[in-house]
């Protein structure tokens, strides 16, 4: 396989306007580009957005047959496409489909004032789709997202002082128990990323399991998570309700200087998790000293971890959708390769306090509740 790296991520959403005015608005993207039906994007309307290296699509259908308003409908806002940049889409495609994969779209090329890119989709699980993309020309410009399909933003305003976002760090998929072996079985044959890292966990009254599957320049790094039956029911579980089913539980963008990122995203009205204070008081004794105050640690809820690599900070936020399904996490690397293990009972403990928290009439019997940081993997 010639993809390394996350190209971009597309939401299916029920609003475009009102998702990009939430992204814009709390963490600092700008719109660069639009798609309808008068630039040829049938039966919907679809914006690109960047920040750093991040680059978010959100789509929304024009009518209710289009394929968007059917996920809307079955899995409320959520995750449709993790496109992976390539340096051969139409190779990667066909050695995705003689590998098993289901195609979704065969290769189009989109090409117009010297760019061109190629794009060809798989099914993954459950709506979930991934798209080789591959960009020939000068790729600068977020504005050519796809040559002649999409339309650059005329006045899209100029990103004010330095990036809070770097790039895409990881993802985590939320997968049903049982299926975990499977998936992690076709990311391997159909896409050529690696398993790296397997995990059983206990906290608590739960049990799951864990499996990170990455490619070889850790470009691309999915983590999988399942539900062990035999333990009781939690975050997990409450993701599969609400999404009915498995996909994109988290997105993680890493970042350069995660207090000044944390302190800015709240701000702008990002709510983070928080973390009981025993939690710091712990960290010496682990041996962890990442150069940020304690104090600073625990006012704004950053956990910090260690492995034979190195160190990383990392902090989750309460999901924005009315399923309180996908939410996202601001990760940064002091040279750790992994994914914050030591902090497995800390995020399970937040997130319990939320979830037993919440108010029932705010969240209707039947509905998850505010889901918040998976249990994760090292690699």
């Amino acid at each position: 396989m010639t993809a390394h790296s996350i190209d971009h991520v597309e939401f299916y959403v029920g609003d475009v306007n009102q998702a990009s005015h939430y992204y814009c608005g709390t963490y600092g993207f700008r719109v660069v580009a639009e798609a309808g039906p008068l630039t040829g994007l049938a039966g919907a309307r679809s914006l690109v957005l960047a920040h750093g290296g991040v680059r978010l699509v959100l789509t929304s259908a024009l009518h209710a047959d289009h394929r968007a308003a059917r996920f809307v409908h079955r899995h409320g806002d959520g995750v449709r496409d993790v496109a992976l940049r390539s340096t051969d889409a139409v190779a990667d495609f066909e050695q995705a489909l003689a590998a098993g994969a289901e195609p979704v779209a065969g290769p189009e090329t989109f090409e117009d004032d010297g760019v061109r890119v190629v794009r060809a989709t798989v099914a993954a699980t459950n709506d979930l789709v991934h798209s080789f993309v591959q960009r020939d020309g000068d790729d600068e410009a977020s504005a050519h997202f796809l040559p002649g399909r999409y339309r650059p933003v005329a006045e899209a305003a100029e990103a004010s002082g330095p990036a809070l976002l770097r790039s895409v760090d990881h993802l985590a998929l939320c997968l049903r128990a049982g299926s975990l072996d499977t998936m992690v079985d076709f990311y391997q044959r159909a896409l050529g990323l690696k398993h790296t890292y397997d995990e059983y966990i206990v906290v608590g009254g739960q049990a799951m399991a864990s499996k990170v599957v990455q490619d070889e320049t850790r470009g691309i790094t999915f983590t999988m998570v399942e539900p062990d039956p035999v333990g009781g029911r939690g975050q997990l579980n409450d993701f599969l309700d609400g999404f009915n089913g498995p996909g994109v539980q988290h997105v993680a963008y890493s970042t350069d200087d995660i207090v000044h990122a944390a302190r800015e995203l709240r701000l702008s009205g990002v709510e983070l998790l928080s973390t009981p204070a025993g939690y710091y008081a712990s960290l010496a004794e682990r041996g962890i000293e990442v150069g940020i105050d304690p104090a600073v640690l625990q006012d704004l809820g950053l956990l910090a971890d260690r492995d034979e690599w190195g160190q990383l900070v990392q902090v989750f936020t309460r999901s924005p959708y009315a399923r309180r399904t996908v939410f996202f996490e601001l990760i940064q690397r002091l040279d750790a390769r992994t994914f914050g293990s030591g902090n497995i009972k800390a995020l399970y403990e937040a997130v319990e306090r939320e979830r037993t928290r919440t108010d029932e009439a705010d969240y209707p019997r039947g509905d998850a509740l505010p889901a918040g940081a998976p249990a994760k993997a090292g690699v």
